[in-house]
């Protein structure tokens, strides 16, 4: 991965949590941890999707935008349906992730920003999402 690509996971992070109630440091903005802590659990995200789409993939080896595409249309569906057992699963990682004060207070309203940011992913944050899964 490039600096560059860092840069875009870490803006993707911020635009998350500046859609939840998670409250900014004084004058840093949000802290560090928390920035990586959503990292991680889009990452996780992307990659059960990636398994779930194993024998789709493997069919479109070799053409990263199709990849891309059928990445970012999963992504997308799943954050515009999101059913009972789509946000069982951001729960599930959101209970391994934060603390068990954190997660009573921020649990829905990570859960609301995840499925909000998730419907409107542009093809090139998908992109720097489906590379930094892959590492």
């Amino acid at each position: 991965m490039t600096q560059e690509d860092d840069d875009k996971l870490k803006a993707i992070a911020i635009k998350v949590l500046e859609k939840s109630t998670i409250p900014k440091e004084d004058n840093h903005g949000f802290a560090i941890i928390t920035v990586l802590m959503i990292i991680s659990i889009i990452l996780t995200i992307v990659r059960v999707i990636q398994e779930c789409n194993k024998v789709k993939a493997q069919s479109l080896m070799g053409d990263e935008k199709a990849l891309v595409s059928l990445y970012g249309q999963d992504l997308r569906n799943f954050s515009l349906k999101a059913g009972w057992y789509t946000k069982m699963k951001i729960k599930k990682l959101l209970r391994r992730e934060l603390s068990r004060e954190d997660y009573k207070a921020y649990t829905g309203p990570i859960m609301a920003s995840l499925l909000n940011t998730g419907e409107n992913l542009t093809d090139d944050e998908v992109q720097t999402l489906v590379r930094a899964a892959n590492v």
